[in-house]
């Protein structure tokens, strides 16, 4: 299920009350486990977690022809008749009167013990010789990132930080940040160059209060503020789904353009989509394999193509959000270029 939810640029976001607490988690999960059952007869119940507490938003949208008023998160078990529990997160969403209307889980760090085992062997295998991509490919990258000068090799996150993940907000001049589990911090900016807030100000064409989705490498700030400092952007956006975006069993999504393609990986097979082009079909790929610092998937039987990932700053070449790594799909020397993004849910590679 993928819902695009126009979200009005006022969202307020705060912890409930026990009572309010208990009341819209239990309505909530009360409903996700009939909607549960329905997919999966072998689901037997779900449970919502004491803590941490649920968050509420409110805004207004539409989920289809539906109207959505608020969105509470909330930690929580799913467990089944004949295989282990599952802890994740859900998300509810609410209509004007907090009854729910939709109730699906996101993965969190829990659900993955270890990523895509790398393959057993030694070298990586070379790129496999079939399968044009698509007619309009060439035999270099497609433009879809956009230039930029030359980066410095990624220093190693400092001791103590943290993968975040949230919206930012630029509020009378200071940022602030709404992690995707919690209530808004103060945060503040010391990432090289202060490019946390100059993404914000490009992505948002300096619109105070529009906020921007954000995956950042920070910390706890010592003082009065108690709040959060940013050390690394990671990932940053305004045209996407946020917090609430769902990988599933996907290790990373990539996307390009010229011409608009996308690719999912999981940790057994691949699927890539090339606008204009034949369906994609699911095939199997030999797992992660590592050629000096970049990643490797290759597919094993059927359509061939050869996937590199590259930890490098990426940059969309249309919507201008930034990436943490940029990646090549390649066959029978042609190839498109795009960016990637990691499954926040698992460790990273």
């Amino acid at each position: 299920m993928r819902l695009l939810l126009l979200l009005a640029l006022s969202i307020a976001s705060a912890a409930l009350p026990a009572v309010a607490q208990t009341h819209l988690a239990q309505q909530c999960t009360a409903f996700g486990e009939a909607q549960y059952r329905k997919l999966d007869p072998s689901v037997e119940r779900i449970a919502a977690a004491e803590f941490p507490a649920p968050a509420l938003e409110r805004f207004e949208a539409k989920a289809g022809s539906q109207a959505v008023a608020a969105a509470l998160t909330l930690r929580g078990r799913l467990t089944y008749r004949n295989r282990p529990p599952l802890e994740t997160q859900f998300v509810c969403l609410l209509d004007s009167s907090d009854r729910p209307l939709f109730f699906y889980a996101l993965p969190v760090q829990p659900l993955r013990t270890a990523p895509t085992p790398l393959a057993r062997g030694g070298a990586v295998p070379s790129p496999p010789p079939s399968m044009a991509l698509t007619p309009r490919a060439s035999a270099t990258p497609q433009s879809a990132v956009a230039p930029r000068a030359a980066e410095p090799p990624r220093m190693p996150a400092p001791a103590g930080a943290i993968q975040l993940r949230g919206l930012v907000r630029d509020i009378g001049g200071r940022l602030q940040f709404s992690p995707c589990d919690g209530a808004p911090l103060a945060l503040e900016d010391r990432t090289p160059g202060q490019e946390l807030g100059r993404v914000l100000r490009e992505l948002t064409q300096g619109q105070e209060g529009r906020a921007m989705f954000v995956e950042f490498q920070g910390r706890r700030e010592t003082g009065p503020g108690l709040g959060v400092g940013a050390l690394e952007v990671r990932r940053a956006a305004v045209e996407t789904a946020g917090c609430r975006e769902r990988f599933d069993q996907r290790e990373w999504v990539a996307i390009g353009n010229e011409p608009s393609w996308r690719l999912d990986i999981t940790a057994k097979d691949l699927l890539m989509n090339v606008l204009g082009g034949v369906p994609g079909q699911r095939e199997a790929h030999g797992g992660l394999q590592r050629d000096g610092a970049s990643l490797v998937y290759a597919t094993t039987e059927g359509v061939e193509f050869r996937v590199t990932i590259e930890e490098r700053r990426c940059v969309d070449s249309l919507s201008g959000s930034l990436f943490a790594y940029r990646v090549e799909v390649r066959s029978e020397g042609k190839s498109l270029a795009g960016c990637g993004a990691h499954n926040p849910a698992m460790p990273a590679p």
